[in-house]
């Protein structure tokens, strides 16, 4: 690469053009973009969950929320550099349309996990470290994402729930004072 530089016979235009620049830059953008994020988040879900159930819930949030801006931050380092480029975006965009309709309809199963644990996050009907009950399986919520509850039972065994398949929660880490008796005085 050095030779390349002090070759004289090489125009450095090769190398310091408008294009490659743009490139460049976009780069520059979308890795600065994408460490802000995380730094942001660190530091934000860091200071909100220190110690509270609402905590792991904002952490798990925080984890999708990150994964939803990264691909953002993806497309737009893709379009920008289509754009720089020369290509033209409107028939990519079509195409993109397309593909995803067609993925929408085959993964039906896939969208319902997503949609499904975007409510039981939204929810808040149980957090990562409850001790719950989900599809006949009790154990410790290990992890959950906009897909799969990663649920450990008291044997070890590591049980993944698709989210579309839950259909009743038993939350034992939220319990509440017995219920009391008909025709108790207490």
């Amino acid at each position: 690469m050095c030779k390349v530089w002090q070759d004289k016979s090489m125009p450095k235009e090769i190398f310091l053009n408008e294009t490659n620049l743009g490139l460049v830059t976009i780069l520059a953008v979308a890795i600065l973009a994408w460490l802000e994020l995380q730094l942001f988040t660190k530091a934000l879900v860091d200071r909100i969950t220190v110690g509270t159930p609402r905590g792991r819930r904002f952490h798990t949030l925080s984890n999708v929320l990150k994964a939803f801006v990264s691909v953002l931050i993806l497309a737009f380092a893709v379009f920008e550099t289509l754009k720089v480029l020369g290509g033209d975006l409107a028939p990519f965009l079509a195409s993109a349309g397309v593909i995803a309709l067609a993925i929408g309809f085959g993964s039906q199963a896939l969208v319902k996990d997503i949609v499904s644990g975007f409510f039981l996050l939204a929810e808040d009907q149980f957090s990562e470290g409850d001790d719950v009950e989900i599809s006949g399986k009790r154990g410790i919520v290990e992890r959950m994402n906009i897909r799969t509850v990663y649920l450990r039972d008291q044997d070890g065994i590591l049980h993944l729930v698709p989210n579309g398949s839950i259909a009743v929660v038993s939350n034992f880490s939220r319990q509440t004072k017995k219920v009391k008796e008909k025709g108790s005085t207490r």
